[in-house]
């Protein structure tokens, strides 16, 4: 019988361990009072990393406790039979066995466990790291911290509510004025705040959201507020009562996002003299909407202005599935679109996606913002999709054509080697690029108009003045005067500008700054030898001649694409006055004129900094060319990051040259490879560089035998181009693709061309056996 027990006891133990074994949750166990492991189960292990501890002591098994409570809180447990409880317990382990030690947080039970007779033989430890959800919480107070300062600065309404009673526990300026209370109103009761409200059906909606995680959305929602001074006022919303959840999942409030729209809705009510059930209000709003039903997506009901917008007659698609009545645009991805909202209820928002669409009898592409919403029954069972959208094809195609504006005259800019100035005409304030600077000889924080002018030269005050008095009529300026910088040197400067006017009287100058002193020397140099020296002199005058009249060409291509943007800030400024009823267009046509705005002052500087390229004078310097690669870089970050690029490179050189240029040439070369990528396919640039042998520098005649080159060679695997263009593309103006899908102005890899040019080197293209394209630039190490 004894041995009967006995065995009974060796199964019941064996099962137990067996059972521990596969627990899920991490089991250990100490035996004596050494705290020796004799059972771990696989997840106990598995949060350690699966370190080597059954047979060892704790304090064997983990020597960077040591200092920290765990081992006394054992031995306590141990030796009292008092069982542990620890939660989200900080402990610094080496948990890669690296010597390294993080972080991390535990919950914790220290159970003692007894042998038949009652005596403590051990200690068996349970737990889980919970690092995750603590760092996620920390993280969360952050996110919270900024949520509230988001909300506190918003000029709609917004505000949480907690618990089932609705407690008032984050709000915002604008909803305290709305509500007419103050903030002593918060940690109150919705309804003790307003408890008007009782039977207007919110408190029950919102209760709903807090019991079902359920969004709601209300769409001009009346609600009627009782006054301090006994009147009672109705204001409608749109809202969305959303369910407030903790970093851990769950719902402990409600999220309220409300905006007012009582004037519009009065106006409506006003217009229409009745309520517009569902159906009236898809087939009458402004924006093109459908609702499609089933796993099918069928067309149940689509307004006027979404068969516009699909470029369908309604009989073409009523009560047909979407893809069945609309086969263009099949395989463009929106059955996956669909389907994850139909399916998964999960809103899809998009904006300026490229769709090709049926338009006059052929497809073409144009530009939606659009969003997918699922259609719910009063269930909360999805039974279709609502979409609602809205062409932008002309507002995206307006902003490519001022970004190639901008882009043009930016290039232009900087091959003209001009200066450009703004003058404040009311302040008399200057904002000068750094050419200007140089010309003046004066500091960049120089900015008041009198410093500029007083270094006219005495003979030539006059001839700048009438100048300027003839713009002020004209609205044109244009003279040449000499200036006497203050580090003795005298220049000549031709000035060119344009006047703008508010309301007749002017206000601004924006103009450019030549420096022609040179011109001018060897012009007078030509004047004195003119009968010594007839023919070169006649020859010099033509050159100067055909100087002038690039240079007038120049500017007129400038003036020409300078003022693009203008146009495109005037037209955006007449929408915003059509349209300064609507609060929604104002927003987006005041983001417009300010983009324009900032993308032409952009424009602007970026001409400035390469008006150097073309000066006589150059400075070289020892350039180390991984700086500069690091510089592009940076530069290209955020380009990086969303197509998520890889840009590789070996070390580069320190050669002689100059730095600017050195910048410009590869900012352009990378700034290529990351705008001709293949659709869907991330970037690989790759850039490496090696001396060229003596018998590679035969093979270019061009190059000085008696100097050392680097060759320096980038790779991308973007779209390519045809072999038998490869000259072509280092022409001004010359572009080899479509310029809205890619932009650009053909200015670019010229300028690269001349920048090589400059130092003396080549620069060629190829293309990639797989795919993309390869340019090899060869420069002399040195100089001299």
């Amino acid at each position: 019988m004894i041995e009967k027990v006995k065995a009974d006891e060796l199964v019941g133990a064996h099962n137990l361990k067996k059972l521990f074994a596969q627990a899920p949750a991490p089991i250990g166990i100490y035996k004596g009072r050494e705290l020796r492991y004799v059972f771990a189960n696989d997840a106990f292990l598995q949060i350690f990393n699966y370190r080597d501890i059954v047979g060892k002591t704790v304090r064997e098994a983990f020597p960077e406790l040591e200092g920290q409570p765990f081992f006394g809180i054992l031995e306590n447990v141990f030796d009292t039979g008092t069982p542990f409880y620890g939660n989200e317990t900080p402990a610094l382990i080496d948990l890669h066995n690296n010597g390294v030690l993080v972080t991390r947080y535990y919950n914790l039970v220290y159970t003692p466990y007894r042998n038949e007779d009652g005596v403590i033989e051990g200690v068996m430890a349970c737990g889980n790291d919970v690092t995750d959800q603590v760092e996620a919480r920390k993280k969360e107070r952050e996110s919270d911290l900024r949520f509230r300062n988001i909300v506190e600065q918003s000029a709609d309404p917004i505000l949480i509510l907690k618990g089932k009673d609705m407690v008032l526990d984050v709000a915002n300026t604008a909803l305290f004025e709305l509500w007419n209370v103050g903030k002593e109103a918060l940690h109150k009761p919705f309804l003790e705040i307003l408890p008007e409200m009782n039977g207007q059906g919110f408190y029950d909606l919102l209760l709903d959201v807090y019991l079902t995680g359920t969004t709601h959305y209300g769409v001009e929602v009346p609600a009627i507020f009782k006054r301090k001074n006994g009147i009672t006022e109705t204001v409608y919303f749109n809202f969305v009562y959303q369910p407030y959840r903790e970093v851990e999942g769950n719902i402990t409030g409600v999220l309220i996002l409300a905006t007012t729209v009582t004037e519009q809705v009065r106006a409506k009510q006003k217009l229409e003299q009745s309520d517009l059930n569902f159906r009236n209000m898809i087939l009458q709003a402004p924006v093109a909407m459908c609702v499609l039903r089933g796993a099918d997506h069928v067309v149940e009901i689509a307004n006027e202005r979404m068969y516009e917008l699909w470029g369908k007659a309604e009989k073409e698609l009523l009560g047909k599935p979407i893809f069945e009545g609309l086969p263009e645009v099949k395989d463009q991805g929106f059955e996956t679109l669909l389907n994850d909202v139909y399916i998964n209820g999960n809103r899809f928002v998009a904006n300026e996606h490229q769709v090709r669409a049926p338009r006059n009898g052929k497809t073409e592409t144009i530009y939606v913002n659009f969003v997918y919403e699922p259609f719910r029954e009063a269930d909360n069972k999805i039974s279709g999709i609502i979409a609602v959208a809205t062409e932008v094809t002309e507002q995206v195609v307006a902003r490519q054509k001022i970004e190639y504006a901008e882009e043009s005259a930016r290039l232009a800019i900087e091959l003209a080697d001009l200066g450009t100035y703004e003058t404040d005409l009311v302040t008399d304030v200057v904002t000068a690029s750094q050419r200007v600077s140089e010309i003046w000889g004066l500091d960049l924080r120089v900015n008041h108009r009198s410093t500029f002018t007083s270094l006219f030269h005495s003979d030539d005050i006059e001839i700048r003045a009438q100048a300027h008095k003839e713009a002020v009529i004209s609205g044109n300026l244009n003279y040449e005067a000499r200036i006497n910088r203050k580090d003795g040197l005298q220049r000549w400067v031709r000035v060119k500008g344009k006047t703008l006017y508010d309301q007749g009287r002017p206000v601004r100058l924006l103009g450019v700054i030549q420096d022609i002193t040179e011109q001018k020397i060897s012009a007078e140099e030509l004047s004195k030898q003119v009968e010594e020296r007839t023919v070169e002199l006649k020859e010099a005058n033509e050159s100067l001649k055909r100087s002038n009249e690039e240079l007038e060409e120049f500017a007129y291509v400038t003036s020409h694409d300078l003022q693009e943007p203008l146009r495109k800030i005037q037209i955006f400024s007449n929408m915003l006055l059509e349209h300064q009823d609507k609060k929604e267009e104002l927003v987006k046509y005041l983001d417009k004129v300010n983009a324009a705005a900032k993308r032409m002052s952009g424009l602007i500087k970026d001409l400035l900094e390469y008006s150097r390229l073309s000066k006589k004078i150059m400075h070289f310097d020892q350039v180390d060319l991984n700086l500069i690669l690091d510089n592009v870089k940076i530069d290209f970050e955020l380009l990086i990051n969303q197509k998520q690029a890889v840009i590789k490179n070996e070390p580069l050189p320190t050669i002689q040259a100059i730095s600017l240029q050195m910048n410009q040439l590869l900012f352009n070369l990378v700034g290529n490879a990351l705008k001709f990528t293949r659709r869907n396919v991330p970037p690989q640039i790759s850039i490496h560089s090696e001396k060229l042998t003596e018998e590679r520098k035969k093979e270019f005649p061009q190059l000085n035998p008696a100097k050392d080159y680097v060759a320096i060679q980038v790779i991308d695997n973007g779209i390519g181009f045809n072999q038998e263009y490869a000259d072509k593309i280092f022409t001004i103006f010359q572009t080899l693709n479509e310029k809205s899908t890619y932009g650009g102005y053909g200015i670019g890899l010229a300028l690269c061309r001349k920048i090589v040019t400059t130092h003396g080197g080549i620069i060629y293209a190829d293309v990639n056996k797989e795919g993309g394209a390869s340019f090899t630039f060869v420069l002399p190490y040195n100089q001299e």
